[in-house]
């Protein structure tokens, strides 16, 4: 018995892509989006500190998405998600926080098997792309 394949299913023109969904697609348990393809440069690093030639890697990488930066904007966005995540006691892990405001900012859903990290985020404008499994 094969693992099930899934899509990500957007009507969005752009997406997010997380860690966990770039490594899926990698391996060819994920069709990617029929949209335009980002990845915020916290998955970029995520995804080449385990590869052996992280050089290759993170070049292969920008030949395939566009990588989003972290700009002021991002980093002005985590910070006031975070202030008002920390009052409540509610934090997050650091990266899910930048890679989240990464896709508020930029208003792209975001494509992730991980939904439980960033559920609290949706609060601030955080939305997903849908993924289904093609049977």
């Amino acid at each position: 018995m094969g693992r099930r394949r899934y899509k990500v299913k957007t009507k969005a023109k752009r997406v997010l892509i997380d860690t966990d969904v770039l490594i899926d697609i990698e391996k060819g348990f994920i069709e990617p989006p029929n949209a335009i393809c980002f990845i915020s440069i916290i998955t970029l690093y995520e995804y080449i500190r385990g590869k052996a030639d992280s050089a290759e890697a993170k070049e292969l990488l920008e030949e395939a998405f566009s990588i989003v930066p972290l700009d002021n904007s991002v980093l002005l966005k985590a910070s006031e998600i975070w202030r008002s995540l920390k009052r409540r006691g509610q934090l997050i892990d650091e990266r899910d926080l930048l890679i989240g405001a990464t896709a508020i900012v930029k208003n792209m859903p975001l494509a992730t098997k991980n939904i439980k990290h960033y559920e609290r985020l949706t609060v601030y404008g955080l939305n997903f792309a849908t993924l289904s499994s093609e049977e």
